[in-house]
């Protein structure tokens, strides 16, 4: 057996990834019967280019896109931004939020095995191009090497059970990890139990938004769990400084569970430098390092955290 990473131009060995953000946004389009807030549609290309340029100028390789289905994703323009900067993309299936589609959308209605059958088919034939109106309009040859899915407030609620049932089982013919979104790190353990109860070992799930609140006691219980946290609430300022977010990633790597770190900026349009920010992608890799390196990071845990697990946990084994 061998372990490779799918990304948008075709599958790359897994300890070829390198430097790697695991959730971030690149494309976000509009879609029909959604008004999206302005900062979260990222829809000009040649600014996000710019932001690749930057981040691969920094040390950055590689990247996951976490816009699912059906919810503005462009797997289009992902192909293209891999191809002119040189870096890989990892696309997601799966589903978001009901937030992020129209009322009528297609998931409400759709059986459990239709949703793992659009699921598996995104990983192993190809993703849905995008289409502002119509989501089954013409399949690509881009395929994703995630699945996405996600709670609201309401948590697992009877919908967001059968997506969830859905995804762990498109995982397990897939090989392919279940990454959630949770809002404000809510309803993180029921998403985990709820996976693990529906076949998913825990070394395919990345729970994600576990930083939006400092909770040193509650990350280590889930890390303890053997699921990987993504962390990706850097300079959100609005939650908390990033010298409190890099004295948590000190804290749990002193506890011991380093290698169930993730990094990501989780992007909007508000966090590019090239749409008018103040600061862009390669935050992790310039400034924030450094707190981190203040915290008692090391080089060593720094590149763990930003290649090792990535490797892990994004990688699909293949005969």
């Amino acid at each position: 057996m061998s372990r490779i990473v799918r990304t948008v131009l075709g599958d790359i060995k897994a300890e070829k990834l390198g430097v790697t953000y695991c959730h971030d946004h690149l494309a976000v389009f509009p879609v029909d019967g959604v008004e999206l807030e302005e900062r979260l549609l990222i829809d000009e290309p040649d600014k996000t280019l710019e932001e690749l340029f930057n981040f691969r100028n920094s040390g950055g390789c590689s990247i996951v896109d976490a816009q699912p289905f059906g919810a503005g994703r462009n797997p289009g323009v992902l192909r293209d931004l891999s191809a002119k900067s040189g870096v890989n993309i990892v696309a997601s299936t799966g589903l978001h939020k009901l937030f992020f589609y129209p009322e009528d959308f297609y998931s409400k209605k759709a059986s459990t095995e239709e949703l793992v059958e659009l699921f598996v088919s995104e990983i192993e034939e190809g993703m849905w191009r995008y289409d502002p109106s119509n989501p089954f309009g013409e399949r690509t040859n881009i395929m994703a090497g995630l699945i996405k899915v996600a709670t609201d407030s309401d948590g697992l609620t009877d919908y967001y059970k059968k997506v969830f049932k859905a995804a762990a089982l498109a995982s397990l013919k897939t090989g392919a990890a279940v990454m959630t979104h949770t809002e404000l790190g809510q309803f993180a353990e029921d998403q985990i139990d709820f996976l693990i109860k529906n076949g998913l070992e825990e070394k395919k799930i990345i729970i994600s938004h576990l930083d939006r609140k400092i909770d040193i006691p509650r990350c280590a219980r889930i890390a303890e769990s053997g699921v990987f946290l993504q962390f990706d609430t850097i300079r959100r300022f609005k939650y908390h400084s990033d010298t409190e977010e890099a004295e948590l990633v000190a804290e749990l790597l002193g506890r011991g569970y380093g290698d169930r770190i993730l990094f990501g900026m989780d992007s909007t349009k508000e966090r590019f430098r090239s749409y008018g920010s103040e600061f862009g992608l390669d935050y992790i890799l310039t400034d924030f390092k450094e707190l981190l390196f203040n915290a008692g990071v090391n080089e060593e845990n720094f590149k763990a955290i930003l290649e090792k697990n990535p490797a892990r946990a994004l990688s699909i084994e293949v005969c």
